[in-house]
C-alpha cells in the first residue's frame, strides 16, 4: 500500500540530497519495522487551521490540508494516509492543549471536504462517528489499522522533539559529550510537564553547545553548523545517533509517538 505522510515540520531544509524531515521519518518507519512511507510531505499548523472555516485566517496561510492532500493525491497518487503533527502548541491558540478535540477535528474537518473524493470523505466520516460515539478515548474494541483511503491520525503529545529528549545521558552519548557544558539544561528531560521541550530544552542545549568562540565549540557544533533557530539538522542527527545506541534506541522506539505508528502501520 502506497502511504502517504503528511506530518509537521520544516520542507527547505536538506541532507545527503534529500530532505531532512523525509530522512528522518524514513529511518523511523525502518526501525521500527512498519510500512514505509511512498512520501513525506510537510505541514505546518496553517494547513490545519485552514480547514475550519469557523477559525479567523492565519496570517500567510493558503492551502488548507485537505487541498494539499487533493493536489498531492493527484501529481502522486497513494492510498492512503498518515497526518502527524504536534499538540503543542495548539491549533486554536485561545483553546487549550487536547489531543482528543484535535482528533475529532481533522476527522470531522476531512469529512465536510469540498477537495476529498468521496472515498476519502466516507472514511473519514465513519472514522468521526466511531470516535465520536466512544463513551472515553481510551475504550476500543481493537486497535485501528491503516485502510484504502484512511487517514490515520497521529497527534505528537506534546511535540516530535520529546520522543529524542527523554535522557539526558542518552543525548549527552549522542553528542559525544563526557560532562554537561556551561549553560546546559538541568531540568525537563523526559518531563510530562514540559509542553515546550524544543524550546526549554534542545534550545538551551544547542546554545550551550555553541557557547564562545567557534574554536572551542565541541565536534558536533563544529560538524552540524546550526544555531536553535534551525533545529532540524540536529534533530536528524540525534535521531540518528540513539537509534545507533542500543539503550536509547530501545526508549525512543517505546515513545507513545512510535507505539501509535507501529500499532496503524504494522505490516500484516
Amino acid at each position: 500500500m502506497r502511504i502517504a505522510l503528511f506530518v509537521e515540520g520544516s520542507e527547505n531544509r536538506v541532507v545527503r540530497g534529500g530532505l531532512l524531515i523525509r530522512a528522518m521519518w524514513s529511518r523511523l518507519a525502518e526501525n521500527l519495522g512498519v510500512h514505509e512511507f511512498a512520501s513525506v510531505i510537510p505541514i505546518s499548523k496553517k494547513h490545519l487551521v485552514a480547514m475550519d472555516p469557523e477559525q479567523p485566517p492565519m496570517s500567510g496561510a493558503g492551502e488548507a490540508l485537505d487541498q494539499l492532500m487533493a493536489r498531492r493525491h493527484r501529481s502522486e497518487p497513494f492510498e492512503a494516509a498518515v497526518v502527524a503533527w504536534d499538540l503543542v502548541p495548539a491549533w486554536n491558540p485561545q483553546g487549550g492543549f487536547c489531543r482528543w478535540q484535535e482528533t475529532l477535528d481533522l476527522y470531522r474537518h476531512l469529512a465536510a471536504s469540498a477537495a476529498l473524493d468521496e472515498p476519502w470523505r466516507r472514511a473519514a466520516t465513519r472514522r468521526h462517528e466511531e470516535l465520536r460515539r466512544r463513551p472515553s478515548p481510551a475504550h476500543r474494541v481493537q486497535a485501528h489499522r491503516l485502510a484504502p483511503c484512511e487517514v490515520i491520525a497521529v497527534c505528537m503529545e506534546p511535540m516530535f522533539e520529546a520522543m529524542l529528549l527523554q535522557r539526558e545521558q542518552h543525548v549527552l552519548r549522542a553528542l559525544g559529550l563526557e560532562r554537561r557544558p556551561l549553560g546546559w539544561p538541568t531540568q525537563g528531560w523526559g518531563s510530562i510537564t514540559t509542553r515546550r521541550p524544543d524550546q526549554d530544552v534542545l534550545a538551551p542545549v544547542i546554545g550551550a553547545l555553541r557557547c564562545g568562540p567557534r574554536k572551542q565549540w565541541p565536534r558536533v557544533a563544529k560538524t552540524i553548523g546550526a544555531d536553535a533557530r534551525n533545529k532540524d539538522p540536529w534533530l536528524e542527527y540525534l535521531l540518528r545517533r540513539l537509534l545507533d545506541d542500543p539503550e536509547a534506541r530501545a526508549l525512543v522506539l517505546a515513545h507513545p509517538i512510535c507505539r501509535r505508528l507501529q500499532e496503524c502501520l504494522a505490516r500484516r
